[in-house]
């Protein structure tokens, strides 16, 4: 995969699966607000398929499966598959029935410090969650420090968790990750600080 910055990036998480949606595209701003409330509309009247919604939940258990702050050893029990160390020293696991996995940073104390999901190269599962593609151009219209509502009008729902990571010591920032997927592969990322829901950062990934 090809990682597009768009904007810092730092780890963080979290929000709903089910349900939630995604809009496509920036549109010119002269026409925004009435374009926005359109789509928003749309998104919100757009019914997801019952079996749609438990395949992505399916997709992403490999993930859910471990906590913050979970020992190492119990983590690998858990997973019952083998990690694979990376350069940066974070750990890969990768679920052999679905493709999913997740990337692991160990803390000094051996525990899990951060997660992410490491989707397969299509991720169909959550690509179906959303009716609408997501684009590069709406990663940049994210603004560092813009509240969370803000981010759901941009990108028309709340997203999927694919991050997050505790506190950093002696800071009360602990931060999320939360994607909206294509088709194609490619997808959005907005990192907040989970306590007060702003915006710390975004990217767009491509394959």
């Amino acid at each position: 995969m090809k990682f597009k910055k768009i904007r810092p990036v730092r780890w963080g998480v979290a929000l709903l699966l089910g349900g939630m949606l995604v809009l496509s595209g920036c549109t010119a701003s002269g026409n925004k607000p009435a374009t926005t409330a359109s789509r928003t509309e749309k998104a919100a009247t757009t019914i997801i398929n019952p079996a749609t919604a438990a395949a992505a939940q399916q997709a992403l258990k490999f993930y859910h499966s471990i906590t913050l702050d979970e020992p190492r050893d119990q983590v690998e029990t858990i997973l019952a598959v083998p990690g694979e160390v990376q350069p940066d020293g974070q750990v890969a696991y990768r679920d052999p029935g679905s493709g999913y996995g997740v990337l692991v940073t160990y803390g000094e104390d051996d525990k899990v410090f951060s997660k992410r999901l490491l989707p397969t190269e299509k991720s169909p599962e959550l690509a179906a969650m959303n009716p609408f593609p997501v684009t590069d151009k709406q990663a940049y219209r994210i603004a560092i420090g813009m509240p969370f509502y803000e981010v759901q009008d941009v990108m028309g729902s709340d997203g999927i968790e694919i991050s997050l990571s505790r506190p950093e010591p002696g800071s009360a920032k602990q931060l999320t990750g939360l994607g909206w997927f294509n088709p194609d592969g490619s997808y959005a990322v907005v990192y907040l600080n989970l306590p007060t829901g702003e915006v710390i950062g975004s990217e767009f990934v491509t394959v």
